[in-house]
């Protein structure tokens, strides 16, 4: 079956040696490593107020707690969490306990005068929490989460209902848990950076294409005329508006904007393999399965980020951990589609490899990126494994604190990471130097076999073999029309 061949504007890729390939790599390296460092000096992301109170019983028998936050706030703390950890009496053969307690919280502020003023808030209907003590070490509760931080100190009142049925406690040990301001000063400076450093390679990545018809684009062109402008809602340009307004609108925007960028990645991936062995693309056959997939993972993300922060807004007390049957229902969903994605993308790196793997330029273009996307998602894996530990597919969402950032690294790993992956795609696919004159000769395997001598293939093989995957018929037929 004739194979559609598919010109475009020369890349930088084909004209580059093994030791040039590989000092891009390095390069890259060296730019991310550099990013772990400056993470690994920074300042440290959570800072922690705590404080343990003696358990007191008012007449209705509930377990009443009053706890101040002991540091001025600002809104550079970001956000704001209260946990409780109760400490249990030893008791003779009785090594653990269960059971369900409901918090009541009265939240409060001070103003400048000291004056405590209350908070207004509609508490939902089931605030359950459940403790369960082994040997006298009980699991932490997350009791409430702020959003967003507007005034300078903050008391809560909270009772736990029904704390005496389940065992004898001592104390709770409460803790206030908030980002520090130093950390936040870092990650707007850094998202600044590069959010400056992704227009400066957007626009020079654009003017390096400016002479060339869009339609002689290769895909791997066009996809990073799309990734590099997402890559700037990445870095967020509004970030700064979270701590100058006091709603729910910019933290929304900026896990929209992720979201947005992530799925255009995933689908980049996918087009990417896809496209190698099928120049003529339409529609409806290539695209639209791909966009249903990938556009359902990046719904279910968006619909837990906004879903959690407009609860959250309306009552800080909530938790998706009450809300068991819907969010369950979403991680079985994003549990089944990320195993469709990677299933997809397998059957279609396996396909190429066969197909291509000693077709020349065909199989450098394949290889690049292949190793390079395995080379980002094993650093990220790596990351998630050693932050979270075997509880990485334990249900941990935004509000919790554990999904956060743990350390300054971790920030810059990620953001570094993805940034510097773009740019140096944009490099290595941007045009060569004589690409005005090449693009339709290299960048086309089959007449490349009229041009090209052994040397000037340097990657892939010379032999006639190498080319069989594209027909005769459409060679001769290509050879016949460039003679008239």
């Amino acid at each position: 079956m004739a194979r559609e061949i598919e010109a475009a504007v020369q890349m930088k890729l084909y004209t580059m040696t093994k030791r040039k390939l590989a000092g891009v790599f390095i390069i890259f390296f060296l730019c991310f490593s550099l990013s772990v460092v400056v993470g690994l000096l920074g300042p440290q992301v959570v800072y922690t107020d705590a404080h343990e109170e003696e358990l007191m019983t008012n007449v209705y028998g509930a377990k009443m707690f009053s706890i101040t936050t002991g540091m001025e706030l600002n809104s550079l703390n970001q956000q704001l969490w209260l946990l409780a950890t109760p400490s249990a009496r030893p008791v003779e053969n009785d090594t653990s306990m269960e059971g369900e307690v409901t918090p009541t919280l009265h939240l409060f502020y001070l103003d400048d005068e000291g004056v405590e003023r209350p908070i207004m808030y509609k508490p939902g209907p089931d605030h359950k929490r459940v403790i369960s003590c082994s040997e006298q070490q009980c699991n932490t509760l997350l009791l409430f989460h702020l959003g967003y931080i507007d005034k300078l100190s903050y008391k809560v009142t909270v009772q736990l209902e029904g704390l005496d049925r389940i065992g004898l406690f001592d104390s709770v040990l409460f803790e206030f848990k908030t980002y520090k301001s130093a950390f936040t000063q870092l990650e707007i400076w850094f998202r600044a950076f590069f959010l400056a450093l992704t227009f400066v390679v957007t626009i020079v990545y654009t003017r390096s294409l400016r002479i060339y018809h869009w339609k002689d684009w290769s895909i791997e062109q066009k996809w990073m005329m799309w990734l590099l402008p997402l890559l700037l809602l990445y870095n967020n340009p509004l970030f700064a508006l979270a701590f100058l307004l006091s709603s729910a609108v910019p933290p929304v925007v900026d896990g929209i904007f992720q979201a947005f960028f992530l799925s255009s990645l995933l689908l980049f991936w996918l087009c990417i393999y896809h496209s190698i062995r099928q120049p003529k693309r339409t529609f409806c056959k290539f695209y639209l399965p791909k966009l249903m997939l990938v556009g359902l993972i990046w719904l279910s993300a968006i619909v837990l980020a906004t879903w959690q922060a407009i609860n959250e807004r309306t009552d800080p007390g909530y938790n998706y951990k009450v809300d068991t049957v819907n969010f369950t229902g979403f991680k079985v969903l994003l549990l089944i589609l990320a195993s469709l994605y990677t299933l997809y993308l397998l059957y279609l790196l396996i396909r190429d490899f066969i197909e291509l793997r000693n077709v020349a330029y065909f199989d450098l273009r394949l290889k690049f990126t292949a190793v390079f996307m395995m080379i980002v998602f094993s650093i990220s894996l790596a990351i998630l494994v050693l932050r979270f530990g075997t509880g990485i597919l334990d249900e941990n969402f935004v509000s919790d604190i554990s999904t956060h950032y743990g350390s300054s690294a971790e920030f810059l790993t990620f953001y570094g990471l993805l940034n510097f992956y773009i740019y140096t795609m944009a490099f290595v696919y941007s045009p060569s130097k004589n690409a005005m004159n090449e693009s339709r000769l290299h960048d086309n395997p089959v007449i490349t076999m009229l041009t090209d001598s052994d040397e000037d293939v340097m990657y892939g093989s010379a032999d006639e073999t190498a080319y069989r995957p594209l027909s005769r018929n459409t060679f001769m037929n290509k050879f016949d029309a460039d003679s008239d």
